[in-house]
């Protein structure tokens, strides 16, 4: 056995219409082809790389190909700007002929055969990020309940990516190219939320002028995703019961009708205690959770800070037309450090804000939120020696360059600066009484 993988992994190396190609469609290198002769092949600015580009945007030794297992992998080396796989970030992915992998401002196709590689090589779960155990837990429930037309509860922390998972499950199931309708349990009233469910004909109510057709119809065929559902009153709940059991609702002003929609419910309460305290009926949780999964917190998945901030950066960077090529080791520092409670849409805006702020081509840490920041307040012996001379290194420096500059403009200036990340800075280091002090310009705000 071991003979024949041997010389299966031979034939892939070296046969000359197998041969794994790494070849560029865009960014400097883009023309290019790189064939992959090596069981380990490095990427990155260092000469003594398999593929040595001289380009900022890569770091020394960004990443490696390695032929294992039987396939290749792509594994991250701690770089910079991240590597890209479909347009995920990824620490370690197994690649498939057609992937797309981007390395800096490069963009290349991985090629496995000779047969063009398809033009949207996505991987089968793309819009959720992260390769932590937690993840890959729920990312394999999905993978699991995706083709079935059971009923789903997602429970989590608000911010946690309960409609991201919801998203995933009718993308990859049967009702794929069907409608996926969202209704927010939380966001109406009872009275509206029954109307904008259920829909109404005209005249069944005063004001009722026009016959609205209501989300449950609108998702005929397809999914209907019941956000924040232990919000949904008891009158409600009874419905959507009814729902459930005998695929049948009423719409105002009209009798009943068939519906033909798969339910996939969320929510951040203890539904169990709920049902056991009446705020939830218990027939209707028992019927939600058939099938159920938790997504966790992100501070329970610490390891998928780096790939998500990553993602964000890109999205941003291109939503906000701003060249932003990475993140700093220190401010990577400072994300993994935050316990995050609002999670990864915390996360998120963190990483928006710091792209809008900063004024260079990587995310800094005073281009992050302050909430974000390492605490003024922390006794100086819990701070290592390094971190706190960091920190009075850059308190002289600020000082300096308000003493030398007189003004909060300048200042930022001679810090290369945007004024925004300066007046951050400012108060992250506590520095405001001392610059009046010197008889400069205070920062705004």
């Amino acid at each position: 056995m071991a003979a024949c993988l041997s010389a299966h992994r031979h034939k892939i190396l070296v046969s000359g219409t197998v041969t794994p190609q790494l070849v560029a469609i865009d960014g400097p290198l883009k023309g290019s082809t790189y064939a992959i002769l090596t069981e380990r092949f490095s990427i990155g600015r260092k000469s003594e790389n398999h593929l040595s580009e001289a380009d900022p945007s890569m770091s020394r030794h960004h990443c490696t190909i390695e032929f294992a297992g039987g396939g290749f992998w792509i594994a991250d080396h701690d770089s910079q700007n991240g590597t890209f796989v479909n347009g995920i970030p990824v620490k370690q992915r197994m690649l498939f002929h057609g992937d797309q992998i981007a390395i800096g401002v490069s963009v290349f196709v991985f090629l496995l055969e000779e047969a063009p590689a398809p033009s949207d090589g996505v991987s089968p779960l793309s819009p959720i990020v992260g390769e932590t155990p937690a993840l890959r837990h729920v990312l394999e429930f999905i993978d699991q309940v995706a083709v079935l037309d059971a009923t789903v509860l997602i429970v989590g922390e608000k911010g946690t990516g309960k409609q991201l998972a919801a998203r995933a499950l009718h993308d990859h199931g049967p009702r794929a190219r069907k409608p996926f309708v969202t209704v927010n349990c939380a966001a109406l009233s009872e009275t509206f939320l029954h109307r904008e469910l259920f829909g109404y004909e005209r005249g069944a109510f005063p004001g009722a002028v026009a016959r609205k057709e209501g989300k449950l119809a609108q998702a005929e065929g397809g999914t209907l995703f019941l956000d924040e559902v232990g919000s949904l009153p008891l009158e409600l709940q009874g419905k959507l019961l009814h729902l459930l059991n005998e695929k049948k609702f009423e719409r105002l002003g009209d009798g009943e009708l068939t519906a033909d929609v798969r339910v996939v419910a969320a929510t951040d309460r203890d539904l169990s205690a709920a049902a056991q305290d009446g705020s939830f009926r218990p027939d209707l949780y028992f019927r939600l959770r058939v099938l159920s999964v938790e997504v966790p917190p992100l501070r329970q998945r610490r390891e998928d800070i780096p790939l998500l901030a990553n993602y964000f950066r890109v999205e941003q960077s291109a939503r906000q037309k701003r060249r932003v090529l990475g993140i700093t080791a220190a401010a990577r520092d400072c994300l993994l450090r935050y316990d995050w409670p609002g999670n990864v849409r915390e996360l998120e805006c963190a990483i928006e804000s710091a792209v809008a702020v900063g004024s260079t081509e990587g995310i800094l840490p005073e281009d992050l939120p302050e909430a974000v920041l390492p605490s003024r307040d922390v006794p100086d012996d819990l701070v290592p020696r390094y971190h706190r001379q960091v920190h009075e290194g850059r308190r002289e420096l600020v000082l300096k360059a308000y003493q030398h500059g007189g003004s909060h403009a300048r200042a930022a200036a001679i810090l290369g600066l945007h004024p925004h990340s300066l007046a951050r800075l400012v108060r992250t280091l506590d520095l405001q009484s001392a610059i009046e002090h010197l008889g400069g310009e205070s920062p705004p705000g």
